[in-house]
């Protein structure tokens, strides 16, 4: 049979208070009987008094203990007398005995448990039980030590009276112990329940979420590990929602790019088709950069799709990041001609900005770079692309002028597919992928990428790269 958490935590808090209330019943029953012995040998004690003197006078009229130890029945009567200074021993002795035990017989053996030992501990009178506790009254006279009394320290409660007692507070100490775990469990039942309650909740919770629906949601009801785990779990719900709907949103962005082009083609194959548009190398053009453009679309998908899961290669080298810069932007010169906007670099010279990095890969970052704020800068406008560098880091900047970026959008922009504009018109063209794009050959530099104001009046991306980094997929 499965057991829930629930039932474990209960299962746990009934031992555990079942376990303690029997271990806490046995130490006190034991400590009960230690105790009553304890007490039955301290007044065994303090009768003995009275044979202690009867020996002490002994010793001090005849000189030793020899006369005593060669007349058992003398030794008999010496050890009776314990008893014959309290004439109303027998009566309360009867009161206090069982059926079982009568006065005689308790004293009786009472009296056996005496015996004699000279000073040295050497059996005189009596009878030695190696395997009993004796307790040792010396008698002393003038200082000096004649012998000891032997005493058999009780092992069991013999009066009636006694037991009774004993049994009137184990009984009601089991009883106040059969309440306490009483209320100990109901009290572990309700803590049972609030621990369990949210553990259950979130379980079903748990399993509508992995159905499919991501508004599943759970009060924080506490601030402990509970709390905590159902606060990771609404995290994991929004994360799995905005998921969703970054993908809903990604196909529909996706078709939505797709379907414009196609159409374009489209409609000139008709149109051909049917002779309203000739067969000529105007319209062969069209329908190569409509082509070209599908072409891109595709291979910036699939650039992208490499680099998420990390498939994208990389060969990692020494390289001049310098070198690679000013190459990129000569050879982007022409390019930002035709759109009108001025392309200058601010490279230092005197030394290499060497990093450990992928040059093809690089490369493409720039290009992207370049691309973005060509195709975002109007025309007559300037890009700028500065290379830095300090002890540990080589730091990429790429500047354009107006129009900027409002800073609540500026991290946006790295969003695939995200494009500022708020119609879908292909003016600007692109589709939104480049930045996405450089966000991930940045990351597997182990570098950083962020947008900022621009001192040209538009906007800049800050690239930084460790000088040591080690090219990880991304």
């Amino acid at each position: 049979m499965r057991m829930n958490v629930g039932g474990k935590l209960w299962l746990a808090f009934f031992c555990t208070l079942t376990l303690t209330v029997l271990a806490m019943y046995l130490l006190l029953h034991n400590s009960l009987q230690r105790g009553f012995l304890d007490y039955t040998s301290q007044q065994a004690v303090q009768r003995l008094g009275i044979l202690q003197d009867a020996l002490v006078n002994i010793h001090r009229s005849e000189g030793s203990f020899a006369k005593l130890q060669q007349d058992p029945q003398r030794w008999l009567d010496v050890r009776s007398i314990i008893f014959s200074d309290n004439p109303r021993i027998n009566s309360e002795a009867s009161a206090r005995m069982g059926p079982n035990m009568s006065p005689q017989n308790h004293y009786r053996e009472f009296v056996n448990s005496i015996s004699l030992f000279d000073n040295n501990k050497n059996l005189l009178m009596g009878v030695i039980k190696s395997d009993k506790t004796i307790s040792w009254i010396p008698m002393v006279d003038r200082g000096s030590t004649l012998g000891y009394i032997g005493f058999v320290k009780p092992e069991v409660v013999v009066l009636e009276a006694d037991r009774n007692f004993m049994t009137h507070q184990l009984t009601f100490f089991g009883i106040i112990s059969l309440v306490v775990l009483i209320i100990s469990i109901s009290v572990a039942t309700l803590l049972t329940r609030r621990i369990s309650r949210p553990i259950k909740a979130l379980s079903q919770h748990a399993e509508a979420l992995a159905s499919g629906d991501f508004q599943q949601r759970l009060a924080i009801n506490s601030h402990d590990e509970i709390g905590q785990l159902v606060d990771n779990f609404n995290k994991l719900a929004q994360t799995l929602e905005a998921n969703e709907k970054s993908r809903a949103n990604w196909i529909a962005d996706i078709s939505h790019e797709m379907r414009t082009p196609v159409a374009v083609l489209k409609a000139q194959i008709e149109a051909m088709q049917d002779g309203v548009r000739p067969l000529d190398t105007n319209g062969l053009a069209l329908l190569h950069k409509k082509v070209e453009g599908l072409n891109t679309l595709v291979d910036d998908l699939f650039e992208l799709t490499l680099s998420d899961i990390g498939a994208l290669n990389y060969q990692k080298n020494e390289l001049a990041l310098n070198e690679l810069v000013s190459s990129c932007v000569e050879q982007y010169q022409a390019k930002a001609a035709d759109s009108t906007l001025k392309l200058s670099a601010i490279i230092p010279t005197g030394g290499a900005f060497r990093i450990h990095g992928d040059s093809k890969r690089l490369e493409q970052l720039l290009d992207n770079l370049l691309e973005n704020a060509t195709r975002y800068t109007s025309a007559g406008g300037e890009i700028e692309v500065e290379l830095c560098e300090n002890s540990d880091k080589v730091t990429l900047l790429v500047r354009d002028s107006a129009p900027s970026v409002v800073p609540e959008q500026r991290q946006k922009i790295f969003e695939r597919l995200h494009r500022l504009e708020g119609s879908r018109n292909r003016s600007t063209g692109g589709a939104g992928l480049g930045l996405a794009i450089c966000t991930n050959i940045v990351a597997a530099h182990q570098g950083s990428i962020a947008a900022e104001d621009s001192p040209l009046g538009g906007l800049t991306i800050r690239v930084e790269l460790p000088k040591n980094a080690t090219v990880v997929a991304k």
